[in-house]
């Protein structure tokens, strides 16, 4: 959904909208399949800019770090940012921006886009390294196989650090 900006003017407009964010708008080696995310919030006129605050509720699969594994997560968040059009942004690359120009959103039409801020707001969240439990054992590193489901039939790589001691193990004579 999209706000049209140009029709707020002394009041401020409510929002409460329900966004699908699929793989193709998130890190798919992040997120295992449909993100559900609920904004709700205000947008209200501020002179020449506008002022959004909301709240979002995520909700979706994530990928096991260790094992890929779908997690189901759950994220809570708040925001509020400025909102200034297109045609108060500095265009000349070489201008530096003021300070107070670092923590405004420039639009380049009057249209604030939810799915957007949705995106924004989950990528936020996510967290650093998901697990789906701390004593998750990963993936076998030869075959692939998943270690939770019980061990694979692969021999145990050597260390090449210790091949020279297992030469001298074959060396000395038993006593």
């Amino acid at each position: 959904m999209k706000i049209d900006l140009s029709k707020i003017e002394g009041e401020p407009e409510s929002f409460a909208e329900t966004v699908l964010l699929g793989d193709d708008r998130l890190d798919p080696s992040r997120v295992a399949g449909v993100m559900t995310v609920r904004l709700e919030g205000k947008v209200r006129p501020a002179g020449e800019h506008f002022l959004v605050d909301g709240t979002a509720s995520a909700r979706g699969p994530l990928s096991c770090g260790r094992c890929l594994e779908p997690v189901e997560w759950n994220g809570e968040s708040s925001f509020s940012f400025e909102v200034a059009l297109g045609e108060t942004a500095p265009m000349d690359p070489e201008v530096a921006l003021d300070e107070a120009d670092l923590d405004l959103v420039f639009l380049p039409e009057p249209m604030l886009d939810l799915e957007d801020v949705a995106v924004e707001q989950v990528e936020l969240e996510l967290p650093m390294r998901i697990l789906c439990s701390d004593d998750c054992a990963g993936l076998c590193p030869q075959c692939g196989a998943n270690r939770n489901h019980g061990a694979c039939r692969c021999e145990p790589e050597a260390d090449p650090r210790w091949a020279t001691l297992k030469d001298l193990a074959k060396d000395t004579p038993a006593d």
